[in-house]
């Protein structure tokens, strides 16, 4: 049979398995979202700030290598769709009732808040689901 006949056949074959492939991480498990921190993964530190510090340090840092963002153009703090200030205002919240820590990258944070948050979000949620 001439190659050129079969490939119809093949293409959609093979797309349908990157597809499937691409549902579940290694082990067929679900896949680990790593701009998000559920309240199960924070609950054990006292403070928003430390749990982040912690897990995810690099959402803290600006653009400039080493640079813990708590002035100027730094990353933003949203919580419940309010902002409130820079990385510096997660010390003062509690883990408790804190359903989970987003990270919006630079782009995806201006697209959704406007100029002004080209260092990034992190979006502190106390209802699951709500602006992920």
């Amino acid at each position: 049979m001439n190659r050129w006949i079969r490939m119809p056949f093949i293409l959609p074959f093979l797309m349908v398995l990157a597809a499937c492939a691409g549902k579940q991480g290694a082990g067929g498990g679900d896949r680990v979202d790593l701009n998000v921190l559920t309240s199960e993964q924070i609950i054990r530190y006292p403070n928003a700030f430390l749990a982040v510090q912690t897990m995810r340090s690099q959402w803290l840092r600006g653009h400039a290598p080493g640079d813990l963002s708590t002035t100027g153009g730094a990353v933003k703090v949203y919580r419940d769709g309010l902002s409130v200030g820079g990385v510096e205002t997660l010390q003062s919240m509690s883990t408790e009732g804190i359903a989970y820590i987003r990270f919006f990258n630079g782009i995806q944070a201006s697209q959704r808040w406007g100029l002004g948050h080209e260092n990034g979000v992190i979006y502190v949620s106390s209802q699951a689901g709500v602006e992920r």
